[in-house]
């Protein structure tokens, strides 16, 4: 009798394990696919600039990843991230509402001031570096990240999304 109890308590747990889990992929896919493939990238944005024309565009689209520090952190379809500085330090309460919508994985079109870059020279620890210190070539570095103030963000739900 308990062995009968445990094979169904058993069942049960991996039938919904399986469903939440086909569940979450299908949520993932509807978010992916809400930024399409010829968007600008990161890369793309970085090569296109220029002596005459050396600043980032105010809006780009991408993919939220985590908060982290005073920054949220966002990212392109390859993976190259973009920092979006929404507090001054961790006593800076003005904006902690607005970031608290944003989820993992879903894609926004966010909007902000472009502040600098967090470029890595020699070593491996980063150097933040302002707007008016950033040379064209530390701008289309590789490994050189954007840093914007975040002004405001618009999630690109589909309508599959909603019904």
């Amino acid at each position: 009798m308990k062995s009968k109890k445990g094979i169904v308590l058993i069942l049960f747990f991996v039938c919904i394990s399986g469903f939440s889990a086909q569940e979450v992929h299908r949520a993932a896919a509807t978010y992916r696919s809400s930024i399409s493939f010829d968007e600008k990238r990161v890369a793309d944005i970085k090569e296109s600039l220029t002596t005459e024309s050396s600043n980032f565009p105010e809006t780009i689209k991408l993919f939220f990843q985590e908060l982290k520090g005073n920054y949220a952190v966002f990212y392109d379809w390859n993976g190259e991230t973009v920092y979006y500085k929404y507090r001054i330090n961790k006593f800076d309460k003005s904006r902690a509402r607005m970031v608290r919508k944003l989820a993992e994985g879903a894609a926004y079109e966010v909007r902000g001031r472009w502040e600098g870059m967090i470029v890595y020279q020699v070593s491996t620890i980063p150097l933040f570096k302002k707007a008016s210190e950033v040379t064209l070539e530390d701008k289309k570095g590789r490994f050189s990240i954007p840093v914007y103030d975040l002004g405001e963000f618009r999630e690109l739900a589909l309508d599959e999304i909603i019904y």
